[in-house]
C-alpha cells in the first residue's frame, strides 16, 4: 500500500472488528499519530481534504464529524444476509427482512464456526462441540422431547450467545444426530 494512502486498510480493518466503534476511534487516534512521520503526512494531508470536502469545510473538525458519521452509519438496525462457515467452508446463508427476524439453520455438526456478515464483517467464531449438539451428550438420561409429547414448554438451548451488543442473539440446540442453530436480529425493523 502506498504510503500516501496508508488510513485505507486500517479503517477497513477497523470496521471488522467486534467492537467497530471502539477500534474506529482507536484507528483514528493511529492515523492523527502516523500523520507526524513525514511519509505519511501527505496521505493525512489527503485524508483531511477528502473529509473536507465531505463535510461541510470545516477543517478542525472534520476528522470527528466523519467519524461520527461512521459510528451513526453503524447504528443502524441490521438488516442484512449472515453467513454461517464450519470449517472454513459456507454451510449456510441466511437474509434477515424485517418481517422475519429469526432463522433457524439445521443439520448442524460439531466443527469450528464462524458468522458473517455478507460485507465480511465478522460476528462470532468459535467451537460447537458434540456437548452443544447432540442430545446425548447435552442431556444425559433425559428422552428427547417429540412432537407429539411437546407440552408446550420451550425447547432449552445448550448455548445462548449475544452478539453486537445484544442486537443478534446465537442459541444452539441439540439434537438426535445433529443440532440447529438459531440466530434472532432484535432490532431489526425498530424505529427506536
Amino acid at each position: 500500500m502506498r504510503d500516501d494512502l496508508y488510513f485505507i486498510p486500517m479503517i477497513a480493518e477497523a470496521l471488522q472488528e467486534p467492537d467497530p466503534k471502539t477500534a474506529l476511534i482507536a484507528t483514528f487516534e493511529r492515523i492523527r499519530a502516523m500523520s507526524e512521520e513525514p511519509r505519511f503526512q501527505q496521505g493525512y494531508r489527503q485524508l483531511m481534504d477528502f473529509m473536507d470536502s465531505a463535510v461541510s469545510g470545516r477543517w478542525e473538525d472534520a476528522l470527528e464529524e466523519v467519524g461520527a458519521m461512521i459510528l451513526e452509519e453503524l447504528d443502524r438496525p441490521l438488516a442484512a444476509e449472515i453467513v454461517v462457515e464450519r470449517d472454513g467452508v459456507v454451510v449456510a446463508s441466511c437474509c434477515f427482512e424485517p418481517a422475519m427476524a429469526v432463522r433457524a439453520i439445521g443439520d448442524i455438526n460439531p466443527g469450528d464456526y464462524c458468522l458473517r456478515l455478507d460485507t465480511g464483517r465478522l460476528l462470532w467464531e468459535g467451537e460447537l462441540v458434540e456437548e452443544d449438539l447432540l442430545w446425548a451428550k447435552a442431556h444425559p438420561g433425559q428422552d428427547l422431547q417429540m412432537a407429539a409429547d411437546a407440552d408446550g414448554s420451550p425447547r432449552q438451548p445448550t448455548r445462548e450467545i449475544e452478539l453486537l451488543d445484544g442486537a443478534v442473539v446465537l442459541r444452539v440446540y441439540a439434537g438426535l444426530e445433529s443440532g440447529m442453530l438459531e440466530i434472532e436480529l432484535k432490532d431489526l425493523g425498530s424505529d427506536e
